[in-house]
C-alpha cells in the first residue's frame, strides 16, 4: 500500500513506524536503536499500535520476533486503533490488520510472512504547482510532479504504475518483482534504479535514469484512443523485458531518450543538468541559459498564470536564475531589472511582456 507523505501528526507518527519497520528488516539493530526504539514506543500507546499495523500491512510481522521484550503480550494491548488512520488507501488490507493485532504475541514470535498479498490498487493525482511523495508497499518511492496522474497496481508478481500524465520520479526498491512504468504506450520496467518518466504536452514519453539501468518497451493500447485513456486497468499487465545484448533497448545512468521516436537517439545527461532537470522536486526550477520564451513555458506548468511575449526581440533573451516554482512575482522583479521587461495583467490569468522602452 502506498502513502502521501504531509504534515501532521498522525503522518509523522506513520512515517516514524515505516522508518523502523524498513530499518528492522534490513538489519538488525544496534543496542542504541533498539534503546531508541523503545522510547520512541513509550511516547504513547498510539507509536505501537500503528508500528505494529505498519508491520502487518506489509506482511513484516516475522521482523518483530527480535523485539519481544518490547511488546506486551495481552490481546488488550495490540487491539486495533480506535482512531482511523489514514496509512493507505487500499482497503483489502485492513483484514490483515485485523488478523494480526488480536493474535497473541507468541504467534507473532513464530510467524512466517504471507506469500500472497492482497491485489492492491489505488490512484493519485496533483493540482498545478503541486507535488506529492508517494511510499509504495515494497519501500519505493514516487515523487509526483504538478499536475500528474498515476494509477497503482500492485500484486504479488508485479509492480505496475500507469502514469496518465505529468512527470513522476521514481527510486525503485530491488526484488525479484520488476517495477513497470506505463505511459501512454511505452514501458520502462527496472528492479532496483532511480529514473524519470514525464508525458510532455505533445504526447512524448521522456525518460531519463540517474542511477542503474532500465529496460524500455512498448505495450499496445486496447483500441483505446488517445482522448479515452484513463488510468483504469484498460491495459493488460506488461511482459516481464529482456536487456539486449546490444543495449539498444535499455538505458543507463545519465541516459535520455523519447521513447517511441523512430529516429531518436538516446542522449548522455551530465551531473550538473539531471540537477536542473529534478529541481522541481525541491520546489524549485534553474535555469542556465534558456530562451525566455522556453523558461516561460517551464514556469506556467506550475502556476494557472500564462505569458504572452508581444516584443519579438525579447523572445531570444536568454535566462539564467534559481527560481521557486510558482513564485510569479520574483521572475518578473528579475526580468524588469535584467532586461527591462514591463508586465501587464489583462485579467484573464495571462501575463503580457514587452520591453519597457
Amino acid at each position: 500500500m502506498s502513502r502521501v507523505i504531509s504534515i501532521n501528526s498522525e503522518e509523522v507518527r506513520l512515517d516514524a513506524a515505516t522508518w523502523w519497520i524498513l530499518k528492522i528488516d534490513s538489519n538488525a539493530l544496534t543496542d542504541q536503536e533498539r534503546s531508541s526504539l523503545a522510547s520512541w514506543l513509550d511516547e504513547n500507546p498510539k507509536n505501537s499500535e500503528v508500528f505494529l499495523e505498519v508491520a502487518s500491512v506489509w506482511d513484516k510481522t516475522d521482523v518483530l520476533s527480535c523485539l519481544s521484550e518490547l511488546f506486551p503480550h495481552s490481546q488488550k494491548d495490540t487491539a486495533r486503533p480506535k482512531e482511523k488512520v489514514y496509512f493507505w488507501d487500499f482497503k483489502p488490507a485492513i483484514y490483515v490488520i485485523l488478523a494480526v493485532v488480536t493474535i497473541s504475541f507468541t504467534v507473532f514470535f513464530n510467524s512466517k510472512p504471507l506469500s500472497l498479498q492482497p491485489h492492491q490498487t489505488a490512484t493519485y493525482e496533483t493540482e498545478i504547482g503541486e507535488r506529492k511523495v508517494i511510499l509504495l508497499p515494497d519501500g519505493s518511492e514516487v515523487v509526483m510532479n504538478t499536475n500528474s496522474k498515476i494509477s497503482l497496481d500492485y500484486s504479488s508478481s508485479a509492480r505496475l504504475l500507469r502514469l496518465a500524465q505529468g512527470e513522476i520520479y521514481v527510486r525503485v526498491a530491488k526484488e525479484n518483482r520488476p517495477l513497470s512504468v506505463i505511459a501512454i504506450d511505452q514501458i520502462v520496467q527496472a528492479k532496483g534504479t532511480e529514473f524519470v518518466v514525464e508525458i510532455t504536452n505533445d504526447q512524448k514519453v521522456d525518460v531519463m535514469v540517474t542511477e542503474g539501468r532500465v529496460v524500455v518497451g512498448v505495450q499496445p493500447l486496447k483500441n483505446q484512443s488517445t482522448k479515452k485513456r484513463s488510468m483504469q486497468n484498460n491495459l493488460t499487465s506488461p511482459p516481464i523485458l529482456v536487456q539486449l545484448a546490444d543495449n539498444s533497448n535499455s538505458l543507463s545512468a545519465g541516459e535520455q531518450l523519447t521513447l517511441g521516436e523512430s529516429d531518436a537517439k538516446k542522449t548522455i545527461i551530465e551531473s550538473d543538468d539531471i540537477e536542473v532537470r529534478l529541481s522541481w522536486k525541491k520546489g524549485g526550477l534553474i535555469f542556465r541559459s534558456v530562451p525566455l520564451e522556453k523558461a516561460l513555458r517551464q514556469v506556467e506548468r506550475y502556476t494557472p498564470v500564462e505569458f504572452e511575449v508581444l516584443d519579438d526581440a525579447l523572445k531570444s533573451k536568454v535566462l539564467t536564475g534559481r527560481f521557486r516554482t510558482g513564485d510569479v512575482t520574483a521572475l518578473l522583479d528579475m526580468l524588469e531589472t535584467n532586461f527591462g521587461v514591463h508586465a501587464e495583467f489583462d485579467g484573464a490569468d495571462r501575463i503580457l511582456l514587452r520591453s519597457a522602452q
